[in-house]
């Protein structure tokens, strides 16, 4: 305990007195919240505010209220609360298991990275992409389940598997039943079916201004990326000052509402009614914004979502948008599902490893989201350069006539081949690209040749034309930045 020892209030004195403990095991808005809840019921105890961040929570009380009450009402707000020690929180954590753990979850991210390459299953889902020529809603369906486990995974899955892990933590807290952690998960999907039908209709309707482009895409993926990394932080449970500290808080107005939900999801739980609200009314709130969370998720820059919605946009029909949207969610929901009830069906001790096996993962992933961004932001990031050696003549991809070169470049599931070519400064180039897969490969962006972005369809070629004037290498990349290729440009021979 901080600050005055607990004052014993003479008969009839009624005069408010504040006192301040340290809670361990607090971590998070919701743990502020649990706390609160929990302390406000001691008799006695007038208000309770706790801060995540400290560590701490101050109590008002308008008369003695023993120790033991407040360490009771502490550990009835969770299994993992406790009355703590008053010293500051230290920047890194001296807990062994915590180190053990992320040791042997970066190991088993990298091998299970390796092995992904090695086997070819991280291109196996975006092959699922060459089918795409026909069209059909079912083609969608595969496309969304082949996103749900690559690129959409990166992003989205990053996010879904860190509030997962942190849900996970928290709920061994409460012990809430099966169906209601698995519930955020199914609304979530829900609503990202429901909220990409509505919004594919409008994107029918309306055409590209809901999508993302060019420096506007870069920005959002590293906004992403950033949150990933907070949430990382907090999972990994390394440094128990940052991962409070560093997290935004939601407004005291925000804060207040939350806490009045969370108590009507009490009483429902326990079949008290006592928070005076319609039964129910914790958990469905709690669902909408789970759904509605998921509906939002259109606007994220995916690489295939972004294709799909171009493919919804060339129909010029707000029922075929709606449909194609739809089906590409649906599809989405098997991996997005899978990870996030992963960590729903994790208690205890499971449930603290798989956060740290998280906070690696989702720390890999806003690696990756950050890699692409700055290749859309900063020309030849990521690409290599192209050979070593300089070239003294146009690439076998290249054809003159009539004063043009024609480039040939094959747009693929997983990049372009070839990924280089060499071509003549001062000549105009046709850049004849055939489309082979609807990916986040067919989705590009060559600002250094004056293509803001173009999106190539599959089974069909697509000519750009540019001057290139002076000798140097450019690059272009896929929307999201994670495909590149480079086009060398050299002297014309005298």
């Amino acid at each position: 305990m901080v600050g005055r020892t607990p004052a014993t209030y003479p008969e009839g004195v009624s005069e408010t007195h504040s006192e301040t403990y340290a809670i361990e095991g607090m971590t998070c808005r919701a743990c502020e919240i649990r706390i609160q809840r929990a302390l406000v019921t001691v008799p006695g105890i007038e208000s309770a505010t706790a801060n995540a961040g400290t560590g701490l929570v101050q109590v008002s009380t308008s008369r003695d209220v023993p120790r033991a009450a407040i360490e009771a009402a502490v550990a009835q707000a969770g299994e993992d609360y406790r009355l703590g020690s008053p010293r500051p929180r230290p920047w890194l954590t001296r807990d062994p298991l915590v180190w053990r753990d992320l040791a042997v979850a970066v190991v088993g991210v990298g091998l299970l990275a390796v092995l992904l390459q090695v086997s070819g299953l991280t291109t196996l889902a975006d092959r699922v992409g060459t089918t795409a020529t026909s069209g059909s809603l079912l083609v969608v369906v595969l496309l969304g389940l082949a996103a749900g486990f690559s690129t959409c995974m990166a992003l989205v899955g990053g996010l879904v598997l860190g509030f997962s892990a942190r849900a996970a933590a928290a709920d061994g807290a409460t012990g809430r039943g099966t169906w209601a952690r698995w519930r955020p998960h199914v609304s979530f999907n829900t609503g990202r079916v429901i909220g990409f039908s509505v919004l594919g209709a409008l994107t029918g309707l309306l055409g590209s201004a809901v999508t993302l482009s060019g420096v506007g895409l870069a920005i959002a993926m590293l906004a992403v990326a950033v949150v990933m990394t907070l949430l990382a932080v907090q999972l990994s449970g390394a440094s128990p000052r940052l991962s409070a500290g560093l997290l935004p808080t939601l407004p005291d107005v925000l804060s207040s509402r939350l806490q009045r939900v969370a108590e009507s999801r009490e009483a429902q739980a326990d079949g008290s009614g006592s928070s005076g609200r319609p039964r129910g009314t914790g958990p469905v709130r709690a669902s909408l914004t789970a759904a509605s969370v998921g509906a939002a998720t259109y606007l994220l820059p995916c690489g295939f979502t972004q294709a799909v919605q171009v493919y919804a946009l060339s129909t010029g029909s707000a029922a075929q948008g709606a449909a194609i949207m739809g089906a590409f969610a649906l599809g989405t929901t098997p991996g997005l599902l899978a990870i996030g009830g992963l960590g729903a069906s994790l208690r205890g001790v499971w449930a603290a490893r798989f956060a740290r096996f998280a906070a690696v993962a989702v720390f890999a992933f806003a690696l990756v989201n950050v890699g692409g961004a700055l290749t859309v932001l900063v020309p030849g990031w990521g690409s290599g350069g192209g050979p070593a050696a300089p070239a003294t003549e146009v690439s076998a991809n290249v054809r003159l006539a009539d004063g043009v070169q024609y480039l040939a470049t094959t747009q693929v599931a997983d990049g372009y081949e070839p990924e280089h070519a060499v071509v003549y400064a001062g000549t105009p180039v046709v850049w004849e690209l055939t489309s082979e897969a609807l990916t986040c490969a067919s989705w590009i962006r060559a600002p250094e040749l004056g293509i803001t972005e173009a999106v190539l369809t599959p089974g069909e070629v697509t000519e750009l034309t540019f001057t290139p004037t002076e000798p140097g290498t450019l690059t272009y990349t896929c929307g999201m930045g994670m495909y590149t290729g480079t086009i060398e440009v050299i002297a014309r021979p005298a």
